[in-house]
């Protein structure tokens, strides 16, 4: 999608992964969403052999309300272009701008099921050649939990002149 593998300045998308979520989660999915001040993009594994993600669930938040979509497909239209997320039901989908923050657009791409196939082979190239590589920073929230270990990698700020 776009988003680097070191903690950008403007880090407000946290990404997760777990077990396939059901109603109930999606609920709590929404309250972590809220605890940690950020959008979730959520990667949901039928096992720990799978070798793609069963199911793609985004929590947005907005003024007033946390919006949870789940049945989202990631959406490649071509081998360069960033990813993006589609909620085909909804007829909507999300992308990361310049800001690093994500985005929600009405309307959706033509040939979802050719760029759902696309995007699934990039992630899988993509996995495989971070094989077991752990990225720094990564927090483990157990469902149900009332806080969250706090982030401890301070991070200096970039200043660009125009």
């Amino acid at each position: 999608m776009g988003w680097p593998l070191y903690k950008p300045q403007n880090d407000c998308i946290a990404w997760c992964s777990g077990k396939v979520l059901d109603f109930d989660d999606h609920l709590e999915l929404g309250r972590i969403c809220r605890m940690v001040g950020k959008d979730l993009i959520y990667y949901g594994w039928a096992s720990v052999e799978a070798p793609v993600p069963a199911g793609f669930t985004v929590a947005y938040r907005t003024m007033m309300t946390v919006d949870v979509a789940s049945g989202i497909v990631p959406f490649a239209a071509n081998d360069l272009d960033p990813i993006i997320l589609v909620d085909p039901r909804l007829d909507q989908h999300f992308v990361i701008n310049q800001r690093g923050t994500l985005v929600r657009h009405f309307g959706r791409p033509k040939g979802v099921a050719a760029g759902h196939r696309r995007a699934i082979k990039r992630i899988e190239s993509a996995a495989r050649t971070m094989g077991d590589k752990v990225l720094a920073n990564n927090r483990r929230v157990d469902w149900n939990a009332t806080e969250i270990e706090p982030d401890i990698m301070p991070t200096d700020t970039i200043v660009r002149f125009g």
